[in-house]
């Protein structure tokens, strides 16, 4: 494989939103997805399948599901480019698939987004095109749109269960505004749907409940923060709804609300008392005493304690050089703040593992993205003792 597929999408100009989690990417102009050769058939038309029923990846369980529906949701609309680039899989029966090779000669553009009878929802394709020409066939392909709804028995488990407990997601997504107002900012549509795991509809749900909720407090609209990334501007269904044609100005009072309203504060459970003759007492000190969140110092030294101090990967043991990093899928804002949600990390390494150029599975085996290997292949395939394992597991 010549380079990462995430660089490819990235000369494409379809950056992908998340180099580790990712399925495909969506830009101003349409949608390029990842598919998977085994899925891929040429005959009696060529056909790949993008979303199955009974699919039992491992990767299922990451964002990157949320995002792939979202995906779907966009093209089954149609009237937009889709795209698709086949790769192969190093083993299509491990848990957690990994990319063996992948055409970077050709794009497949997408006819439209078909239900078969076999429970999947998969991707009629037209003849490849060279990945040279995409620019211009982007101004002139669109995707056929299907007169009915999505059908959402079709999708997995897991992303049906998504769809169906958007609500229970509410109180972040004000949360959310609520910390934007403060900072005099807004957010983009695309952004919260990533963020929150929401698809299109159900941010439309969520605006509409947050809106009313607001009007009922007597609070100013929070929804006027969430705005298009091309224009900056809410869409017309926020006045529609609500009445209100000014979202600049109810924007500039959500500010002036939320810069005034004074909010409970979150009192963190004490933590045992710490031991001055304990060797570690003034190393642990000197890794907590610098704040990066509010309501991270515990977090913080309780991930040192857990990690005995120690980088998992590297053993290094300078506190100043050390960060608690959480775990890919755990969120200190939904209150994964325990030491099972984290791991200790040199700085650097840290930085890569939230970048996705390095990897740690949940068996303590290291993964090192090509683009990186030059500088941190030493650590590839190492196996690292996470906190949650017993010492016989690592």
């Amino acid at each position: 494989m010549a380079k990462p597929i995430s660089e490819f999408f990235k000369e494409l100009d379809f950056p992908l939103n998340n180099i580790r989690w990712s399925w495909g990417a969506q830009n101003e102009h349409g949608i390029l997805l990842r598919t998977w050769q085994d899925e891929f058939v040429s005959r009696p038309r060529l056909k790949v399948e993008v979303l199955g029923l009974n699919v039992d990846y491992a990767e299922l369980d990451s964002p990157g599901l949320g995002e792939r529906v979202r995906h779907v949701e966009e093209l089954w609309a149609g009237g937009i480019p889709g795209y698709t680039v086949i790769a192969e899989a190093v083993s299509i029966s491990a848990a957690r698939r990994t990319i063996k090779s992948y055409r970077n000669d050709v794009v497949f553009p997408i006819q439209q987004i078909i239900a078969d009878d076999a429970g999947r929802l998969a991707a009629l394709l037209l003849t490849p095109i060279s990945v040279g020409s995409l620019d211009e066939h982007v101004k002139t392909h669109r995707v056929l749109g299907n007169d009915t709804p999505l059908p959402v028995d079709r999708m997995p488990e897991r992303a049906m269960a998504a769809r169906e407990n958007y609500q229970t997601r509410l109180p972040r997504m004000r949360e959310i505004l609520i910390e934007t107002a403060r900072h005099r900012g807004k957010v983009r549509y695309g952004d919260l749907m990533d963020q929150l795991d929401y698809v299109r509809y159900q941010l439309q749900h969520a605006m509409n409940k947050i809106g009313h909720e607001c009007v009922d407090k007597h609070e100013p609209l929070l929804t006027a923060l969430i705005v298009y990334k091309e224009t900056g501007q809410c869409a017309d269904g926020f006045a529609a709804e609500f009445g209100v044609t000014d979202s600049e100005g109810e924007r500039e009072r959500c500010y002036q609300f939320w810069k005034q309203a004074s909010m409970p504060v979150h009192i963190e459970p004490a933590l045992p008392e710490p031991d001055p003759s304990d060797p570690m007492f003034e190393r642990e000190r000197r890794f907590t005493q610098t704040e990066v969140r509010v309501q991270q110092s515990a977090f913080r030294q309780k991930v040192f304690l857990a990690c005995d101090g120690c980088c998992v990967v590297t053993g290094c043991d300078v506190p100043e050089a050390l960060e608690a990093a959480h775990l890919f899928g755990r969120d200190w804002r939904l209150g994964h703040n325990e030491a099972s949600d984290g791991i200790l990390l040199r700085r650097d390494l840290h930085a890569m593992y939230d970048a996705g150029l390095l990897m740690i599975s949940e068996n303590g085996i290291v993964t090192v993205d090509d683009a990186v290997r030059h500088a941190y292949g030493d650590f590839d395939g190492r196996v690292v003792r996470m906190p949650f394992q017993s010492a016989s597991a690592a």
